[in-house]
């Protein structure tokens, strides 16, 4: 699955995108594991923008809330993943970003006009919901993974009710504070999006990307970084006459 191309952080095709992440930082091996592996898409013999055919392994351990498979074992969704401390050394995770009630039309199984989105996965409801189960799985994934380990998180920005959620940003501040490095960026640019006849007015920019981040567990980098604190002992002199210099 080697390939001597430069390896962009933006492309149109997740397949190649998730080929360039095992190359870069997972030494060209399959992931360990995948916790919302649905019904496998990201798997299998795909073709890059050349033609050229490559293969993305399957997982050794296929998890998911709702299996599809008899090879998938349930994860429960709020508790300890059925895996061992410091065990693994990668982990693909996928979570559902649908914010909607089960009860909705959308989600209901009868609906003619039920979008695939809700179809094939599970949506949060309210929306603290899905803050806090990414919360649990970033904190899960770290329990589990060995010092150095990769996630490879694919995640995407949501409107719901006409309220804008970041849900990259605060899954990187979320994977900070736990201990994890952000190893690397890459953006999933769509080629198109389904646009709802229901919204009369738009409020914000329709979305079309998402994000594949790596993080790395324990990485020494992340000290360095000094994104929630600064050295003002070190900078002691310098921060005293700014301020003093805003003061006059």
């Amino acid at each position: 699955m080697a390939y001597e191309g430069v390896i962009k952080s933006v492309g149109n095709n997740q397949h190649m995108i998730i080929r360039d992440i095992i190359n870069l930082h997972n030494g060209g091996k399959g992931f360990d594991a995948d916790m919302t592996y649905s019904i496998g898409a990201f798997y299998g013999k795909f073709k890059d923008d050349d033609g050229n055919e490559f293969e993305i392994p399957e997982p050794r351990l296929k998890f998911d809330v709702y299996p599809q498979g008899d090879d998938v074992i349930k994860l429960d969704p709020w508790g300890s993943w059925p895996i061992a401390d410091n065990s693994l050394d990668s982990i693909m995770l996928d979570p559902p970003f649908v914010i909607s009630s089960m009860s909705s039309p959308a989600m209901l199984e009868d609906r003619k006009d039920n979008c695939m989105i809700s179809r094939r996965f599970a949506s949060f409801y309210p929306r603290y919901e899905m803050f806090e189960t990414y919360e649990h799985l970033l904190s899960e994934a770290y329990r589990v993974l060995k010092p150095m380990g990769i996630l490879v998180l694919k995640c995407q920005s949501t409107v719901s009710g006409g309220i804008q959620l970041m849900t990259p940003w605060y899954s990187c501040c979320v994977a900070d504070k736990l201990g994890f490095y952000t190893l690397d960026e890459f953006v999933l640019v769509a080629k198109s999006r389904l646009i709802s006849g229901k919204v009369k007015k738009q409020q914000h920019a329709r979305k079309f990307h998402s994000f594949f981040y790596v993080f790395q567990k324990d990485n020494p980098k992340k000290g360095k970084i000094g994104y929630w604190k600064r050295d003002y002992v070190k900078d002691a002199d310098r921060v005293a006459a700014l301020k003093d210099s805003v003061e006059q």
